[in-house]
Parts: structure tokens; sequence; C-alpha cells
């Protein structure tokens, strides 16, 4: 018996009325990425153990408000005496050639140092390593603490400082640069070796004109990192402004102290501007160099083919018929030889100007082995409850002004973003703002903060966080604004709003960049967060320098030898995560 189906007993579904097939579309949790979870909730955990140790409370603040509005009525109007003028122009010169110099020594050292130790230049893995370390080394160890033996050796004065800042620049610039060597193309090195050169030329020839853009705007940059810094230096008798600095907050000084501080914020201001202009002029828009890198090569092969054409041939021509390989002096080539002449012109007046004497530098730095020798410790009797407590409280203010930073920095930095602002005159507006915060040195920060607030962490946390914000802001929006159009285009699209876009298409984009620049913010903040104790901040600065003061090396070494286990450690950790992640 055949049964009859009525049409109402079957029902057919079209591919669009099927149920959809759930298909789970997030990554599988894999021990790394279970690992970098980790990673993140003990950061955050970290950020808040750093807030509860520093005892910094939002109404901790608003109860010290009125000694704060006191000591901005002490410190108002801002002044500088007609009798102090004089030697503070001449601090502020010293100050800049001091950190001119110091730059000048760590790009002639740093240079060598990224040649070796890059994988694509040198084979030899100790070599490679020894120099890797090299530059692990004087990025770890904060400047201050180079003053601190540099004072030691040729006591007060610009020399130390000089130093000082010199081996501690080789840290950052030997890292760039032996990261941009690594990526340089090996076509142009292929070229020139295949035409029987010697290693010095391949060198020269074929990796250093790639990387040359990358040095000056490295270098450019550094030098307005260092001359910031400089402040804190002559709080520990390294010379400079930050002597006078140190004078009037020690006699209470503050109107003096306040216009000092003005003076020399306005001075970073217009050194960032000169600094922003020669970068452009010399390299092209691009800060770092990559756009800069393509025009050159396009002017150098118009300039080679303009130079051996037939007719230029003919005119470069001499009596004896001699034909003449100069290139043409076009503008690009007398910009550059403008700004060579006058590098070489700031660094000859680096060293005569603040009289510093050359002789000195290589007959006392006899006495720098003795000194070190003596601040290895022979045994722990160095680590007492003080000195661990103290270091306990650096590692604390470092995640807490790293994390207060951020909260104010991330949102910061899309309206300081050319392509997420929502209006040009935010836009600047808000560069204009990071920019001033960025100039003000976080030790006079740190001054006011302790004067207003009292002794204690709590005070150098928020001027360590007030410091980095600009820092952050900045270096966050760069990255912001170099995002791919696409995506967003393919948001805006479907209709999304400007909140939308930014969640889902630019946030996307930039958040490996925006983790990087995290961890290397709380990078920066440990080994800032090493000098605060200077000023009665709170960290390990002020048992650094009393150490340093009675000639207790042991104390000394063991507080730097410590420093730099710690900051090397996030540093190692940071790396992994951001291979990790990028």
């Amino acid at each position: 018996m055949t049964a009859v189906l009525d049409e109402t007993d079957i029902t057919v579904r079209s591919p669009q009325q099927r149920a959809p097939v759930q298909v789970p579309i997030s990554p599988p949790w894999t021990l790394r990425r279970a690992a970098l979870w980790a990673l993140a909730i003990g950061g955050l955990l970290a950020s808040v153990w750093g807030l509860r140790r520093v005892d910094l409370s939002f109404f901790g603040i608003i109860e010290g408000w009125p000694e704060t509005q006191n000591l901005l009525e002490r410190m108002w109007p801002p002044r500088i005496e007609a009798s102090d003028r004089q030697v503070i122009v001449e601090a502020l010169i010293d100050t800049f050639f001091m950190a001119f110099a110091g730059t000048a020594i760590g790009v002639i050292l740093a240079v060598p140092l990224a040649f070796m130790a890059a994988a694509n230049v040198m084979r030899v893995t100790f070599i490679r390593a020894a120099a890797r370390g090299i530059i692990v080394f004087t990025r770890a160890v904060p400047t201050i603490v180079f003053a601190l033996v540099f004072v030691r050796v040729y006591g007060i004065g610009v020399l130390p400082g000089i130093l000082a800042i010199g081996i501690h620049s080789i840290g950052m610039i030997g890292k760039l640069l032996a990261d941009s060597i690594e990526q340089i193309d090996a076509g142009p090195r292929d070229g020139v070796a295949s035409t029987g050169a010697g290693r010095f030329q391949e060198l020269v020839t074929g990796i250093w004109s790639q990387i040359a853009p990358n040095a000056i705007a490295v270098s450019l940059y550094r030098l307005e990192i260092d001359f910031r810094g400089s402040v804190i230096l002559g709080f520990v008798g390294a010379g400079g402004i930050g002597v006078i600095m140190r004078g009037y907050q020690g006699n209470l000084r503050y109107p003096d102290l306040l216009g000092v501080s003005l003076l020399f914020v306005a001075l970073v201001i217009v050194m960032e501007m000169v600094s922003t202009a020669t970068r452009r002029a010399l390299l092209g828009s691009d800060p770092f160099g990559t756009k800069a890198k393509n025009d050159q090569a396009q002017a150098a092969q118009n300039a080679n083919e303009l130079a051996t054409s037939p007719a230029a041939l003919d005119a470069a021509a001499g009596a004896d018929g001699e034909r003449s390989i100069r290139p043409p002096w076009t503008k690009d080539r007398i910009k550059i030889n403008a700004a060579g002449a006058g590098t070489l012109a700031l660094l000859v007046g680096s060293f005569t100007i603040p009289n510093v004497s050359f002789v000195e530098m290589f007959t006392e730095l006899t006495k720098l082995p003795d000194i070190v020798w003596r601040m290895v410790p022979k045994n722990l009797d160095w680590l007492t409850e003080r000195v661990f407590n103290d270091l306990v409280e650096t590692i604390a203010i470092g995640f807490a002004s790293t994390f207060l930073a951020l909260l104010i920095a991330i949102p910061m930095s899309f309206l300081a973003a050319s392509n997420t602002s929502p209006g040009r005159w935010i836009y600047r507006l808000t560069r204009l703002t990071a920019l001033l915060v960025r100039a003000a040195p976080d030790i006079v920060i740190a001054v006011i903060l302790v004067v207003a607030l009292g002794l204690g962490p709590a005070a150098g946390t928020l001027a360590l966080a007030f410091g980095l914000v600009g820092f952050a802001a900045k270096l966050m929006a760069d990255n912001i604004e170099e995002v791919k159009q696409g995506p967003r285009d393919g948001v805006t699209a479907t209709g999304a709003t400007a909140g939308q876009d930014v969640g889902t298409a630019v946030t996307p984009q930039v958040l490996p960049a925006l983790v990087g620049n995290s961890l290397y913010l709380l990078d920066i903040s440990l080994r800032s967060s090493t000098v605060l104790g200077i000023v009665g901040a709170g960290g390990i600065g002020f048992l650094l320098q009393n150490a340093s003061k009675t000639l207790n090396f042991e104390v000394m070494g063991g507080i730097v030898f410590s420093i730099f286990v710690i900051v090397y450690s996030i540093e190692l950790l940071a790396g992994w995560v951001r291979k990790q992640i990028l």
C-alpha cells in the first residue's frame, strides 16, 4: 500500500532558511594565549598593588589640596632675579652642550656596537651576544647612576653629566640601529659585495647608506630626551641647570624655582620644534626616515642620471679632457652638508664652551676601575631591610605610575591623532597639551608635589605619571595615525558611527602597538622611579645618593645591581610579550 503524502507534510527549505551552523570564531585557548592572559591579569593586579603600596587615593589628593594651593600661592608669580640671570643663562648653555656632547658620544659608541649586535652582520655568536649585553646594560641602568659614579671620579661639574648621558644613550641608539640594520634590503649590500669591494666598503656603502636616515632621526630624538632629562643630573652635582634648581629648592625659593622651570620648559619646546623641523628638512615628513629612505634613493638616482648624462659629462670635462665624477650641488646636498657643518660646530662648542678638559677626561678615568671594583659587593650585608623595602617601593611606584598614565594617555592619544580626532582644534590643543606635559622635568614636578603632599611615594607616583602621560600620548597617537584606511572605509560603509569606527576598525589595528608601547612605558617608569627618592618622593633614590655621599660603595653597587636586575627582568618579559603579540 502506497502512502500518499500531502504537500503540506513536506517542507522544502531554501539555503537561506536553513538553520545556521554555529562556528566558533574565537581563537583556541593555546598555552601561549593562556600565558598572555595571565600576564595581562598579573599586570593589572600589580598596578592595583602598586597603588595600594604607595598609599595613593583620590581622597588623599583632595585632602592635600589646601597644601597644594598654599604652595602655588607661594610660588606665584614666577620670577628670575636680575642678579641670577647671567648664571642661569650660563647654566642653560652648559645644559644644552652637556646633552649635545653626551648624545654625540652615545652615537659614536653605539654605531659600531649596533653593527656588532646585528645578526646579519656579525656571525660570531659570542661577539654579537657581548654587544647586545652592553647595549642592554647601558639602557637598563638609569642615567643618574652613571652620573653618581662619574661624579666620584671627576668631581662636581659638567664632565660627569656628559659621560653619564653618553653611556646611557648607547642603549636606546644601539638597540634601534641594530634593529634597523637587521631589517635592511639585502639587494644593495649584495650588489656592493659582487663588485669585489672590501668588508668596510660593504658596511659603509651597502648598509650604512640605508640606515643613515634612521640614524639621523634617532639621534635627534635622543637629543631631545637627553636635554629634558639633564635636569636631574644637576641634583647629584653633574652640572647644568639642575644645580641651580636644587639650590632654589633647598633654600625654599619657590618663585625662582618656578621661573627657571618655566624657562626650561619653553626652551624644551623650542628645541623640539627645531629638531622636528631639522628632521623634516633632512628626511621628509616621516620622523624615523621610512619615507625619507625612498625619497633619498630616488633623489640619488635622479642626481646620478643627471651627472652622467652626455651634456653634464661634456661640461665637466677639463682642459686635459678629464671628466669630474663629483655629484652636483643639489638642494638636498646643500642641506645635508650644512647640517653636518653645524653639527661639527656644536660638537666643538660642547667641549670648549663648558670648559671640558680632554686631558682630565682620560687621566682621571684611571680611577674608574678602582671605584667599580669597590662597588662590587663582597657579601649581602648591604641588603638591609630598609634597602629591600625601598626597592619594593620603587617597583610599586613604577607599576602605579604606568597604570595612571595609561588611563589618561590612551583616550588622549585618539584625540591627538589627526585621523581620529573629532576636530582640528581638538587635535591641536591635545597635541600642545601633550607637548607641555612632556616638556616639564619630572624632578621639578616631584619637588612641587613633595612640598604639597608631603614626603613619600604618593608624590613620586603622581610626578612620574604626569610626565609619562605626555610621552605616551604622543607615541600612541603616532601609531594611530599609521593605521590602514581600508578597514575603516569598510566599517563606515555599513553606516557605523565614529565611535564604532574607532572601536572596530582602528583599535584592532593599533592594539599590538598599544601593548608594546605600554610595556615600554613600564620599562621607562621603573628606571625613572629610582631617582625620585633624591627629593623625598619615595623609592631607592635617597639611599643611592646617600651611599654615594658617604662613600659606601658596596651599598651603592648592590643597589645598582638590584636596579639592573629589576629593569632587565622586565625588559626580558616585555620582549617575550612583544614577540607573542607583535
